[in-house]
């Protein structure tokens, strides 16, 4: 009798236990010969049969998915053996060249030989690398990458995993299928709206390597995607422009008060300090109430800010923020399989003021306004003390809490305060405020003063002069020359000639032609004056904005001058 063997010991032991009597495992007690060598996907994953594709999906011990194969009986189409070839040819056979020129170079001369390649195969698949390429997929893979491409480019949107997008973006960024240039940054544009949040990932690049794209080509299309930096380098070129426009006037303390075109706007500037400050500014409800007023003083202590740098740093005010402008290497189309047969010539693509590429010997780099793309502590910090320290000066009934700022800098932000309320209480002081409703009042007293001042000789003409007057007469039209008869009058009435020509105009009904609004206010007060002594009332006054001669005070006017 043969004596049992210890691994037939042990598998009648697990057998006869009860703890595996009602296991599935051994629901078939049938014995049958199974090979000793099996493949990975038989140990690990059991096979199932789809039609003619043996599909076989999980992870083996090395961590590696299994991929799902084609059966022996799927005719495969000649062209992927002979794209195949194309990497044995090149040495470069199997997933391996990395992120290499190599792998760029492969991906392109594959793609450039299956570009017109149309498949219509059924099948699903899981495919997921990091830089994904023809070559790292099975075959059944790519019959599934190419039918999905064939009903893409016929007009449909078919679910796809995330790794056949990038293929398919890496053959419009290397011109296959598409004509590289205006066509395909179209082609790229549609692709990218067509699967717009299939992950963060893919719509991150596609918006960088569109932007690469119009770069790249010199298309008007970059300007359009200038803002895909995140970090505002327009604001800091803004602020060089301003801090070299102050110095070159010699006078940084007097701005805003100075406008030579030159310089930007106090508004512009305070929307590039926000952009640029830690401290979001324009989210606060006084700097949103009080926009003019902060811009103002903003503008001022900046100025004051160029004014102490230059005197007692080495470098500018902006320079010594965020660093001096810089040239830096750029990588076109990172994180992408990227090849072209020509290398580019050397060129310079400019974004805005503050952003350029150039191209030099087939290397691409990038000139920035400056070396650190950060938001600014030190910006920030001036900003919140100006939105504290005007809150208290205006009696907002919000204050905000003050932090430390160093003893010179809030000097400057109660120095430009200070201003502020000076120039707006200078303001206030020469406003000239009209009641109209008072105006019946005056010149009833008036008539009541000059009625007590006349004699009764004086008030027996007055009565024969009014019973002549309300007689029907016709009054002629004067034919005073502005520059001739109204000159004699200059002496008696202390005005000018300039003011004469208005009163005469205004004597014939003649509506004043310049638009001078400051000349005309000026030109009016002084008539006023000057007929106050004689008839004891205004002659002139506004009509909105254009002045009018009261007609009471005509026949006086007329015979004054």
């Amino acid at each position: 009798m043969r004596r049992e063997s210890r691994a037939e010991e042990i598998a009648r032991e697990i057998l006869s236990s009860e703890r595996y009597a009602n296991a599935r495992a051994f629901e078939d007690r049938i014995y049958r010969d199974e090979p000793i060598l099996r493949t990975g996907a038989q140990a690990f994953n059991g096979s199932a049969q789809r039609g003619n594709v043996t599909d076989v999906r999980g992870t083996g011990p090395d961590g590696r998915v299994f991929r799902p194969r084609l059966s022996q009986d799927t005719a495969l189409p000649t062209e992927y053996r002979r794209m195949r070839a194309i990497a044995r040819k090149q040495g470069l056979r199997g997933g391996h060249a990395g992120q290499s020129v190599g792998k760029a170079h492969l991906f392109y001369l594959q793609g450039k030989y299956m570009e017109d390649f149309e498949e219509d195969f059924d099948g699903q698949t899981y495919f997921d690398r990091y830089y994904p390429s023809y070559e790292e997929m099975s075959n059944y893979q790519l019959r599934c990458y190419f039918s999905w491409r064939t009903r893409y480019r016929a007009g449909q949107t078919p679910d796809a995993p995330l790794s056949f997008l990038f293929v398919h973006a890496y053959e419009l960024l290397c011109g296959i299928g598409t004509k590289p240039g205006q066509e395909g940054f179209e082609a790229l544009s549609d692709f990218a709206a067509a699967y717009a949040g299939a992950s963060p990932s893919f719509d991150m690049h596609m918006k960088r390597w569109r932007f690469d794209y119009a770069v790249f080509y010199g298309l008007d299309g970059a300007a359009a995607l200038a803002g895909s930096s995140s970090f505002p380098y327009e604001a800091v070129s803004l602020l060089h422009r301003a801090e070299d426009a102050l110095l070159a006037r010699g006078c940084p303390k007097e701005w805003p008060q100075i406008d030579d075109g030159e310089l930007p706007g106090a508004g512009d500037l305070l929307d590039a300090l926000c952009a640029l400050s830690r401290y979001r500014a324009e989210r606060s409800r006084f700097v949103k109430a009080h926009r003019e007023d902060v811009a103002e003083v903003s503008a001022r202590v900046f100025g004051c800010m160029v004014t102490h740098c230059k005197k007692r740093r080495k470098m500018g005010y902006v320079q010594g923020i965020f660093g001096s402008p810089t040239l830096r290497y750029y990588t076109m189309f990172a994180s992408a399989l990227f090849w072209t047969p020509v290398p580019h010539s050397d060129a310079t693509y400019v974004i805005s003021d503050s952003e350029k590429f150039v191209c030099e010997n087939g290397m691409w780099w990038r000139e920035l306004p400056c070396r650190r793309a950060e938001t600014s502590k030190e910006i920030g910090a001036l900003l919140h003390a100006i939105d504290a320290r005007l809150r208290v000066a205006t009696g907002d009934p919000h204050p905000l809490k003050e932090r430390s700022l160093p003893k010179y800098q809030a000097k400057f932000v109660d120095e430009g305060i200070a201003a502020l309320l000076a120039r707006k209480k200078a303001e206030e002081a020469a406003r000239i405020r009209i009641d109209p409703s008072r105006l019946a009042g005056i010149r009833s007293a008036a008539a009541r003063t000059r009625e007590a001042l006349l004699t009764d000789e004086e008030r027996a003409d007055d009565a024969v002069l009014s019973v002549a007057e309300r007689a029907p007469q016709p009054q002629p039209k004067p034919e005073l020359e502005p520059k001739e008869e109204a000159r004699g009058a200059d002496d008696a009435l202390g005005l000018s000639g300039e003011q004469l020509e208005l009163l005469v105009s205004l004597l014939a009904g003649e509506v004043p032609q310049t638009k001078d609004s400051l000349f005309l206010t000026l030109a009016v007060d002084a008539i006023n004056e000057a007929f106050l002594d004689v008839v004891g009332d205004t002659v002139v006054e506004f009509d909105g904005e254009t002045p009018v001669l009261v007609e009471d005070y005509a026949d006086d006017v007329r015979a004054a001058l």
